[in-house]
């Protein structure tokens, strides 16, 4: 909240105080006179000081919850970053590691095909192949669940963005109401 909107209420409320005592002083001026006009008049402007002073109220109840929307928009935004991050992080460490092994796998089955029989150096590639196929199924599955995790964090960053944007319009329509 800026300090212009934070006089700017406390304007409001000092005129609503203000109108509240004037309308009271009206109240009693008209009740000890006699005059009923004066007495309508002074009630009238005490209610337009309650109306004034729930206005308010309701203004800054929309202004905490559209604040807290940002704030939880923007906790949302890191948090999914972080999560995308590290997801993505651990994704590419699964895979060099799964490559890494592959590499290796495929040096020893070779070694061993070298020391076995035509048909054993076939089987042996066969094993390392799907040892390392498995391996890179295993990093396409956290693969694809960090991009679960990012769609999610989008949408969730989306119902945020709805959300303040409703708390937007109503603190809007409370404005309205309270200027009206």
């Amino acid at each position: 909240m800026s300090t212009d909107s934070s006089n700017d209420k406390a304007a409001e409320a000092r005129v609503g105080l203000l109108g509240s005592i004037a309308g009271k002083a009206k109240e009693v001026a008209g009740a000890m006179t006699g005059k009923d006009d004066l007495v309508e008049e002074g009630q009238l402007q005490q209610a337009e000081a309650r109306t004034r002073k729930a206005a308010l109220v309701d203004e800054a109840v929309a202004d905490a919850k559209l604040s807290k929307a940002a704030q939880e928009r923007d906790e949302t935004s890191r948090e999914t970053g972080e999560q995308t991050r590290a997801a993505g992080d651990q994704a590419e460490r699964e895979t060099s590691a799964v490559e890494q092994q592959r590499a290796s796998e495929h040096a020893a089955a070779d070694q061993d095909a070298e020391r076995q029989e035509a048909t054993n150096r076939t089987a042996a590639r066969e094993t390392a192949d799907k040892l390392a196929a498995s391996r890179l199924r295993e990093a396409d599955v956290l693969a694809t669940e960090a991009a679960e995790i990012e769609r999610q964090a989008a949408a969730d960053k989306l119902r945020l963005e709805r959300e303040a944007a409703a708390a937007d319009q109503q603190a809007a329509q409370l404005r309205a109401q309270t200027k009206n």
